[in-house]
């Protein structure tokens, strides 16, 4: 079993990870709402995105 890791990371976004997948869930005060696992490939798109974004917005 591992240690929880959750952390908010901003606008009523909760990160955590399970060993494989970064779950992003958000919680509207009363519990999680939504929940999104991103595989690791997933993840690196993402990271890929963020970066052309930060490219394109120099």
């Amino acid at each position: 079993m591992s240690k929880e890791i959750k952390i908010y990371i901003g606008d009523s976004v909760y990160a955590d990870y399970d060993g494989y997948h970064i779950i992003l869930t958000t919680n509207n005060g009363y519990g999680d709402t939504n929940t999104i696992a991103l595989e690791p490939s997933v993840y690196d798109a993402l990271i890929l995105f963020n970066e052309r974004i930060k490219q394109e917005n120099k």
